[in-house]
């Protein structure tokens, strides 16, 4: 009886001794690390697509502020557009700084087919905080939303950047800091079609 007792526990100490090396961390150095989706370059792509659309479309801006708005119609240049997208290319987490930052979950819709990967933030201070890509079962973007925000004691700041593919922008920015009344910015630039 001794020795089955021997055994067994021989056997259980073995046991856990393979069950505590195959969940030991793995050196980070043997992963490659995972690049993340690149929004510079992806909006550099869609500025030369729009240049080649350049004498079709026109953009027009809607810009709100506390409910004030204006409407300006602006010719599709390589500055506009780059005016229009450095919000986007400001929030680019492809960079070396960023890697393991942000968990990546994706879904598929199964009405429509289309995939959606989010990067959410693992940290308080990184910003942009999530990004939200949707894409077309043909594999293009279909629609790319950004969300920030700072908050601490002194101010509040939100951002939410929405860009439906070919389409239009939207950003919308809040502001609260102490002592001064909110502030709610929203712009909105439409690709249209010139007459």
């Amino acid at each position: 009886m001794m020795k089955n007792l021997c055994r067994g526990f021989c056997l259980l100490l073995l046991a856990g001794a393979l069950g505590c090396r195959s969940h030991q961390a793995e050196d980070p150095q043997a992963k490659p690390e995972q690049e993340y989706f690149s929004l510079k370059q992806y909006f550099t792509q869609q500025i030369d697509s729009f240049m080649q659309d350049s004498g079709r479309i026109s953009l027009m801006k809607v810009v709100s502020m506390n409910q004030h708005s204006d409407t300006v119609w602006m010719p599709m240049t390589r500055q506009n557009l780059m005016a229009v997208f450095q919000p986007f290319m400001a929030m680019d987490i492809d960079r070396p700084a960023f890697r393991g930052v942000y968990q990546i979950e994706s879904f598929e819709d199964s009405l429509t087919g289309k995939i959606t990967i989010i990067y959410t933030s693992q940290g308080a201070v990184t910003k942009p905080y999530q990004i939200y890509l949707q894409v077309n079962p043909s594999h293009t973007i279909h629609s790319i939303y950004v969300k920030s925000m700072t908050d601490n004691f002194l101010y509040h700041t939100s951002k939410q950047l929405l860009y439906q593919a070919g389409k239009s922008v939207e950003i919308i920015t809040y502001e609260h800091m102490q002592l001064f009344a909110p502030r709610r910015i929203y712009v909105r630039v439409l690709f249209a079609p010139q007459a």
